[in-house]
């Protein structure tokens, strides 16, 4: 492929985080003005049940996750000669994080797609996979690049509020079960029933929510940091 019909890589990876959260933005000021959606604050996975939201959600965030697994076979490129010089195990840690990030990504186009209301341990298992795989990418790329000498203060705040977010978004949502638990529904609940509009809302949900929001950014801002080392590449 010549360089005139190529992608660049970083061209590629700022339509990515801007296709994402343009998407999760657009889809939130829909389905809340809509009066479908609780304003303050939904889970994401709870907003694209129904009206226009609904059809560009799962679209618009798979292209999104899309754009980040070819990403991921361009990061691999990029950390081989690093891994190599640093020796020890990073060479089979770039090996391994790339094919998380694949199956992780191929997991979110899936929960994306199969919606929480409708498929909740699907969507439920994939998100999370989803979750956790980014957050392990975005976490051995940082290390990686550091003791390469490329250190970047923005983007270790970055994946360290990711993982903050990450734990206490499952310790809340844990809280929040426990909680349904003592007026006496089962432990599955929140899972098999999603909240709706008109529901009451706990503090552990929307602590849930919000952590869930913010971990979901701070990825976006982590993967914005990586922008220098595509200057040039391309797909």
């Amino acid at each position: 492929m010549t360089e005139e019909s190529s992608i660049s890589a970083k061209r590629l990876l700022e339509f990515s985080v801007a296709l994402g959260a343009l998407t999760l933005v657009t889809t939130y000021l829909i389905s809340t003005t809509g009066g479908r959606v609780a304003p303050f604050i939904p889970i994401i996975s709870e907003m694209p049940f129904a009206g226009p939201e609904s059809s560009f959600y799962g679209p618009g965030l798979a292209i999104s996750i899309f754009s980040f697994i070819l990403l991921a076979q361009v990061f691999h490129r990029i950390f081989t000669p690093l891994a190599r010089e640093l020796g020890g195990n990073y060479e089979s840690g770039n090996d391994l994080i790339r094919i998380i990030a694949i199956f992780g990504g191929v997991c979110g186009i899936i929960a994306v797609n199969f919606h929480w209301i409708d498929y909740p341990i699907l969507h439920g298992v994939t998100a999370g996979i989803l979750f956790t795989s980014f957050l392990m990418w975005g976490a051995f790329a940082w290390h990686l690049l550091e003791k390469s000498g490329r250190k970047h203060n923005v983007r270790r705040y970055a994946i360290y509020s990711g993982w903050l977010f990450y734990i206490l978004m499952i310790l809340f949502s844990g809280l929040d079960s426990q909680a349904l638990i003592v007026e006496g529904q089962d432990p599955f609940y929140r899972l098999e029933n999603p909240p709706s509009v008109d529901d009451a809302r706990s503090l552990y949900l929307n602590l849930t929510a919000f952590c869930e929001w913010s971990m979901v950014f701070s990825f976006y801002v982590g993967a914005l940091t990586f922008r220098q080392e595509l200057e040039g590449v391309r797909l």
